[in-house]
């Protein structure tokens, strides 16, 4: 008697680019942008978003500084990055992201910077900035010669080779300043997500926290990005190896953005006043004197940089 025997064939539909991408850094071909490896599941990129890359991702300038080349991309809110994404995505047929808040801190590490070293490290609200935007708020007592943005990577990478973490523009990322599942939330559904980091209109009040949550449709000079992607995402076909930084700053000859009737994002007020600390700060309210100030500035707790040698950003 001949036995039949059943043969069961498994068939494994592996998904895209499911093997070990293992490279250090990598550039992606179509916008430009440099990513390096983060850990072994994630890189994230160098340099924050330049207004060079938006446009050629969207071809559009919704940027309240309209500089062009390496100057961050800003007034985005996350609708605008969903938009941007979707494009970057379906060019490359990559699955690029916003980071979440435990890798920005993964990549920002502890940092301790000194007082009178501020302005060498970093953006942020000094005697530059304040001489050109009065914001109201105290400010760093040296200066970067920045008075807005600048152009990426004018200061120094941290010790894990990543530029502007802090400083220069705010950075949207991907889920609550208090969620701990190191997961994106779906962007269009939430109503609120991160920002870290601080930017040029950032003062020591304001770095005290260094990341929270803002209205998903905010959109102001000091709110920008970076991306990141998981390595199983990375498409081998559309990156290149080595470093693009951009060295020369063209201008950006478009028009800026009029978002859509239908577009839920916040532009009720003025870009050059919609500075969060410009906003929440008390000295900028109608109702404000020179005498609640002084009784104001009794009362509060001493500022980080009288307070602190060090400025301890990554404290939690």
């Amino acid at each position: 008697m001949v036995k039949k025997v059943l043969t069961i064939i498994f068939l494994v539909v592996m998904p895209l680019y499911s093997y070990a991408f293992d490279k250090p850094s990598f550039v992606d071909s179509y916008s430009g942008i440099e990513f390096k490896k983060l850990n072994n599941k994630t890189y994230l990129a160098v340099y924050e978003v330049t207004q060079e890359q938006w446009y050629k991702v969207m071809n559009t300038a919704p940027f309240s500084f309209n500089k062009g080349g390496l100057y961050p991309a800003e007034s985005v809110s996350i609708g605008d990055i969903q938009k941007f994404l979707n494009n970057l995505n379906a060019k490359t047929q990559s699955n690029y992201r916003l980071p979440t808040v435990a890798e920005w801190k993964e990549a920002a590490g502890e940092v301790r910077i000194n007082r009178d070293d501020v302005c060498s490290y970093a953006n942020f609200y000094d005697i530059s900035s304040n001489a050109v935007n009065r914001f109201g708020n105290a400010y760093f007592e040296c200066d970067d010669k920045y008075p807005n943005t600048a152009p990426v990577g004018s200061f120094a990478a941290n010790s894990k080779g990543y530029y502007d973490l802090f400083g220069n523009v705010k950075e949207w990322l991907c889920n609550s300043e208090s969620d701990r599942t190191n997961t994106c939330a779906n962007l269009l559904g939430a109503a609120s997500l991160a920002v870290a980091g601080g930017g040029f209109s950032d003062g020591p009040r304001e770095m005290r926290k260094y990341i929270k949550d803002e209205r998903t449709s905010l959109r102001y000079a000091g709110l920008g990005f970076r991306l990141a992607i998981d390595a199983a995402s990375v498409n081998p076909d559309t990156i290149t190896d080595g470093t693009n930084k951009p060295n020369v700053i063209a201008p950006v000859t478009t028009v800026p953005v009029t978002p859509s009737n239908n577009d839920n994002t916040d532009n009720s007020y003025n870009p050059s006043s919609a500075f969060d600390n410009q906003r929440n700060d008390v000295t900028n309210s109608p109702n404000f004197t020179n005498d609640n100030k002084q009784s104001n500035d009794q009362n509060n707790e001493p500022l980080p940089e009288r307070k602190f040698k060090f400025l301890p950003f990554l404290r939690d």
